[in-house]
């Protein structure tokens, strides 16, 4: 038979797809799914507003924000500034009230007390004159009265914004002991309000770990809230084991474009290593900023469209349960329920290779999974319906994607 070059090259070709289709399936890994072994509930994720410092919301914007349609990031929490001088407060209220309007859980935190309220006299560092204790929480208090009043009534109020560092802007310093004092004298003032601390800028446990061993103190404090400046989500099984939700009230990864992916799903990977770490919130920084998840031009960024794989479908009162974590060395899953039974499990696939996951649940309650994917190339896409036969659907995830299945 005489020489054919193109023979050849087909041979290679089909060897190569061959290949690769084996590659694909071969490494098949089981995600076993226990909906009877419970975790944190979720409160939501969310994003700060930063009415005051940068411009506020558009309506347009709030909607695409707080909306929980395909387009739309799904955002279920807001989180707005306590202005230490009272005459701003209007400047908070419109977004608020139309976000509460749409069922999003409102939280307010203050970067400082009113000067006159502190040992320097200044909104910039010092600290909080003990004879002010008493004034102090008037003055939170009166936020909240403020924001109900025009129909944005707040769920939870902070004590501080990151007690543990001094900026040249709005700041004021807390130690545990302060806490301690601040929150037996005044805490049970703020009734069913839920009181936030220590929003400590690396989620300090040193700082919190004193309010927690104080009965007292505890007593009037709900959330412990933490930023992640500088470190990794970690659990804080003191916390939990006083009754306490973890909060994560503050971050951003970086200030590059929201829409370079190598930086977008990095977001994806925090966000998994929050949830498994028992964290019931997740509040990203800016919500509209060239690094957030609106870009300036209210489009949603790719740092959005990674949120909005778990904000659009991993909603507030949903419960994490067990599911197998990493399946692959590359591969992470965090699998959620609601009251009525619906599963979401959200895949992400931090690697160069297609991974094939065997999600296995008990018998009865799924009959098929629709998955949405979030990729370089994909932006919150429909991504397919994978039926359930025995008990397992058998799914495959994109190198380099977040994907999100839910149960119909």
């Amino acid at each position: 038979m005489a020489f054919n070059p193109w023979r050849r090259l087909a041979s290679a070709l089909l060897w190569a797809i061959g290949g690769a289709l084996a590659a694909g399936t071969a490494g098949a890994q089981t995600v076993t799914i226990n909906p009877n072994t419970s975790y944190q509930t979720i409160r939501g994720f969310g994003g700060m507003n930063g009415a005051g410092w940068i411009a506020d919301l558009t309506s347009s914007q709030i909607d695409t924000a707080f909306g929980t349609a395909a387009g739309q990031v799904g955002l279920s929490i807001m989180r707005m500034r306590i202005d230490p001088d009272s005459s701003t407060w209007a400047t908070q209220l419109p977004t608020a009230a139309a976000a509460k309007a749409k069922g999003v859980t409102l939280f307010a935190t203050p970067w400082t007390p009113p000067a006159s309220m502190k040992s320097n006299g200044s909104r910039v560092g010092g600290s909080l004159l003990a004879a002010s204790y008493g004034d102090y929480a008037t003055f939170l208090l009166n936020f909240a009265s403020y924001m109900s009043s025009g129909n944005a009534a707040l769920y939870a109020v902070s004590v501080q914004n990151e007690p543990d560092w001094l900026p040249n802007y709005d700041s004021c310093s807390w130690t545990s002991d302060q806490f301690r004092a601040f929150l037996t004298a005044q805490g049970s003032r703020f009734g069913n309000l839920k009181v936030i601390v220590t929003e400590s800028l690396n989620a300090s446990k040193t700082l919190g770990d004193p309010i927690l061993n104080d009965a007292s103190a505890a007593a009037q404090m709900d959330i412990m809230g933490g930023h992640f400046y500088g470190v990794s989500p970690s659990d804080y099984p003191l916390a939990r084991s006083k009754g306490k939700e973890l909060w994560m009230t503050e971050h951003y990864t970086d200030n590059t474009d929201a829409n370079d992916w190598t930086a977008a799903l990095p977001v994806g990977l925090e966000l998994h290593n929050t949830m498994v770490s028992n964290y019931s919130a997740y509040v990203w920084w800016y919500i509209r900023r060239s690094y957030g998840l609106l870009t300036e031009d209210g489009l949603i960024s790719k740092r959005g469209h990674v949120m909005s794989q778990f904000a659009r479908f991993v909603r507030p009162g949903m419960v994490r349960i067990a599911a197998t974590e990493k399946p692959y060395s590359d591969t992470y899953v965090t699998a959620y329920k609601d009251s009525a039974g619906k599963l979401v499990v959200v895949v992400i696939n931090n690697g160069t290779s297609q991974r094939r996951v065997d999600l296995t649940l008990a018998a009865g309650s799924a009959t098929s999974f629709t998955k949405t994917r979030t990729s370089a190339t994909v932006s919150s896409g429909y991504a397919g319906s994978y039926a359930v036969s025995g008990g397992v659907a058998t799914a495959y995830v994109d190198p380099g994607s977040i994907n999100t299945f839910v149960s119909q």
